[in-house]
């Protein structure tokens, strides 16, 4: 399958269109996955000019990655020695540039797979696939670069096993000539894979059969294609453009998952609290699932995706996605500055009232021990649990990131301090579970400090028994009269938010900046809404790169690897995600920031 899969990344790494036909029209709908890319000749003209892409190609970057690969030591060591790479391939190989080869390639291109569950789970000998792309040249410049590539095959494999032999044979079908590679590897005789030109497409793949399906499709139509698939359908109304795309047919996917998961020996040793392949398939209700999907389109300063997860009924594990139908939290004291910040309507309560139920529907006798332990922790504090922690939380919730003031010296890397805001329906009831929850633990409350700020108390555990670790897995928190905070590192993030709470001021989520941004990607009712802003990220993220290549022993001399100072890095990005009957459907933003 090496020829395929080499003409596959020939085909679908960038690329006027040739066929008017989409390619969603001949892929089947019992294809278990597949990608496809609108046009590569246009995608590739727009990367050419891209902000991103000239991110990538920033020599800074280009050079700290250089000396990430300790390219100075392989010299030192003679060992210089690298296989081609794929623009090298093209030139030397098939005598190719790059202008040519999307010259040859310039529209769709698709690649489907049709058993990945088999060959997940060990029950195929062979995969199924198929791939196609617009071909602007003619039959024989195809032939002669098929004949390449068939060479090349053969010659690898008898690299490996002199015995292997190679034949391309040809085969008449519907008035096209289809040619196959027959392979004989010293015991049997298969065929790998095989191509066909048909109406300008390039057809190829494994095994015959798909082959001779695919031509039939493109010249007599599909019998049952993808794109009449109801679910399909739904992606596309709530999905981009689609310059690059990825979708993953679950309808034909999970049976075949579902039934060995249900079958695995683990299963059967969870017989004693009740639970059988036939409850625990219907308490996680997997073949609810019916599709999951994401695409990508390159826009003038950025990149913008949509993605969504679509079933037939919220049941099983889908129903601990839980959100409540409310107005995102205002959150008005997140301050402009934060390296990161979500909203959600998120409800904790009614999350684990369904993970309590999921549990009930997989068996029967755990509702009774989940009682008794309930029962008892009652007897030894004196509080509900069931009232105090599982139906006390809200459906607000809201979660922050800053990085800390520059202080380190070269040995740290800058770790995010982060904070969550939680809504509490009964505040009370939740700081007289805590406080038995104190006194269970020996030791807890020797632990934990208190202190003042803005007139609430916060309570922060550290643990004395590790200082070298600072305020690495310090954690403060405070019960207002409606909410929990928890804030993790160091305090002064916890001070700074309550200090705004107390002046109600404007805040990332009410600023013109982030309004804007979202009007962009928003619709009506959004669960939930995330903000990064990845310029911060910078400097933390390449820090973090090389005390990782530091204790792994990657590199000879890490001093060579200088963080980039100069990159354009000025993104935002942020994200959306709505609640539909039928699935969750989101869209995610990467723009580059205006005057930056």
């Amino acid at each position: 399958m090496n020829k395929l899969l080499l003409t596959c990344v020939c085909v679908c790494v960038s690329g006027a269109a040739v066929s008017a036909l989409p390619f969603q029209e001949i892929i089947g709908e019992d294809a278990e996955f597949f990608c496809t890319v609108r046009s590569l000749s246009e995608t590739r003209a727009q990367w050419a000019t891209h902000p991103i892409a000239a991110l990538f190609e920033d020599e800074e970057l280009l050079a700290f990655f250089d000396a990430m690969k300790g390219d100075d030591t392989l010299e030192d060591s003679g060992s210089t020695d690298e296989p081609p790479g794929f623009t090298e391939v093209m030139q030397d190989v098939f005598g190719l540039s790059s202008d040519e080869l999307f010259e040859l390639f310039p529209g769709q291109a698709s690649v489907a797979f049709y058993n990945l569950s088999g060959q997940a789970l060990g029950q195929a000998e062979s995969e199924e696939m198929v791939l196609m792309a617009e071909f602007s040249g003619d039959a024989a410049r195809l032939d002669t670069l098929m004949k390449i590539q068939f060479e090349r095959n053969m010659a690898a494999h008898q690299a490996i096993n002199p015995l292997v032999e190679h034949e391309m044979i040809e085969e008449l079908f519907m008035g096209e000539t289809l040619y196959f590679d027959e392979t004989f590897n010293g015991v049997a005789t298969y065929v790998e894979d095989g191509y066909a030109l048909v109406n300008g497409i390039v057809v190829l793949a494994a095994p015959e059969s798909r082959l001779r399906a695919a031509v039939e499709s493109i010249k007599e139509g599909a019998s049952a294609p993808i794109a009449d698939s109801a679910v399909y359908q739904r992606s596309r109304e709530q999905g981009g453009r689609g310059d690059f795309g990825l979708y993953s047919n679950l309808e034909k996917l999970m049976p075949t998952l579902n039934r060995a998961l249900i079958e695995l020996p683990v299963v059967n040793n969870l017989a004693i609290f009740g639970v059988t392949a036939q409850s625990l398939d219907s308490a996680l209700s997997l073949e609810s699932l019916q599709a999951v999907y994401v695409d990508f389109d390159l826009i003038d300063s950025g990149l913008l995706s949509h993605y969504g997860l679509i079933y037939r009924e919220k049941l099983g594990f889908l129903s601990l996605l839980s959100y409540a139908n409310t107005a995102l939290p205002e959150a008005h004291y997140v301050a402009e500055g934060v390296l990161s910040s979500s909203i959600s309507t998120f409800d904790g309560s009614a999350m684990l009232e369904n993970v309590e139920r999921l549990l009930t529907s997989a068996s029967p006798t755990l509702p009774p021990l989940i009682d008794m332990q309930l029962q008892i922790a009652k007897a030894k504090t004196g509080v509900d649990l069931r009232a105090a922690l599982l139906d006390n939380f809200g459906s607000q919730t809201v979660s922050l990131s800053v990085l800390p003031e520059a202080n380190l010296d070269n040995s740290e890397v800058s770790q995010p301090q982060q904070l969550f805001v939680i809504e509490v329906k009964d505040a009370q009831a939740l700081t007289q579970a805590i406080e038995a929850f104190k006194d269970l633990f020996p030791g807890l409350r020797a632990m934990v400090e208190e202190q003042l700020h803005e007139g609430q108390t916060i309570y922060t555990i550290r643990d004395s028994s590790q200082p070298e670790m600072k305020n690495e897995g310090t954690i403060s928190y405070v019960l207002l009269r409606s909410s929990l905070i928890v804030n993790v590192g160091e305090v002064g993030l916890l001070h700074e938010v309550l200090s705004r709470m107390g002046e109600r001021g404007q805040g990332l989520w009410q600023s013109a900046e982030t309004e804007q941004l979202f009007e962009r990607i928003e619709r009506p009712n959004a669960v939930t809404r995330s903000f990064v802003n990845t310029e911060l990220m910078i400097e933390p993220l390449f820090e973090s790169l090389l005390q990782v290549a530091e204790l792994s022993g990657l590199m000879g001399d890490i001093s060579k690897a200088k963080i980039p100072s100069q990159l354009d890095s000025a993104y935002r990005m942020i994200s959306e995600l709505n609640e539909a009957p039928d699935g969750f459907f989101g869209r995610t933003l990467i723009i580059k920031s205006e005057g930056k």
